[in-house]
């Protein structure tokens, strides 16, 4: 989700806050019937963005933005599911753009209701079959809080407000 609060520039520098809250993407026949009711025309040509919301953290958005680009990143962000957006949501976190999130996001690994290290290092193990060669009357003496902190060492692990963790490779 992207939504933009687009405001009537000349309107503004008069003291008069017009604006509309549009939703991304829109057609170029819809922005012109946005652009129509906040005024703008020969005389106030000029708008800019006063406040926006969208499903990601780490997209910002300026008051000069351009509105096509604006309008591909969410035609892009409409194609994810909500899982590949918790994904690109986390990549972002950690300092990569949209477009390298988006890149990245096939190669991270999820791990599911984690609220720690230990949570990841115990699904790590069930998903790759770490202790399987292990007689299963030894495996519970294995430390997951210690190989769970090892991990964090050698990667990149973002917790979720879903309660996952990914791990970004």
């Amino acid at each position: 989700m992207m939504r933009i609060y687009l405001t009537n520039l000349g309107k503004y520098s008069e003291g008069h806050l017009i604006g509309e809250w549009v939703d991304l993407p829109i057609s170029e026949e819809e922005l012109q019937k946005v652009l129509d009711r906040i005024g703008i025309n020969e005389e106030y040509e000029e708008y800019f963005i006063t406040d926006y919301e969208t499903d990601l953290d780490g997209i910002e958005i300026g008051e000069y933005s351009n509105l096509d680009d604006l309008n591909e990143i969410a035609e892009t962000l409409e194609s994810l599911d909500d899982d590949e957006k918790e994904v690109v949501d986390a990549i972002m976190s950690e300092g990569y753009s949209l477009e390298e999130a988006i890149e990245k996001k096939d190669d991270c690994m999820v791990y599911c209701d984690c609220s720690d290290m230990e949570d990841v290092a115990r699904e790590y193990a069930e998903q790759t079959g770490l202790l399987n060669s292990i007689p299963e009357n030894l495996q519970s003496y294995f430390d997951f809080e210690a190989y769970g902190r090892d991990m964090s060492y050698e990667g990149t692990f973002v917790f979720t407000n879903n309660g996952n963790c990914v791990q970004i490779l």
